[in-house]
């Protein structure tokens, strides 16, 4: 430890930053925790969350070819 605060004392200022900034980042990554869930059930539950019905669809299709012959009104 002692020969790391040597080393890092020996360092001008920006590389001090540099190199604590990059420690931040080892230390964000070392908290991030990989899920060990199991993703076919996610995938299951998040298959109701919304659908759109062919139905759904079609009135947007249709809607979409009108769309440019909408006025905008002027003021």
């Amino acid at each position: 430890m002692e020969d790391l605060l040597q080393t890092f004392d020996q360092l001008s200022e920006p590389h001090r930053r540099q190199l604590l900034a990059y420690a931040d980042t080892l230390l964000i990554q070392q908290k991030v925790r990989k899920s060990d869930g199991n993703l076919a059930a996610w995938k299951e539950k998040i298959k109701g969350v919304s659908t759109w019905s062919e139905q759904d669809i079609a009135a947007m299709e249709a809607n979409s070819k009108d769309i440019n012959t909408w006025k905008v009104p002027e003021w």
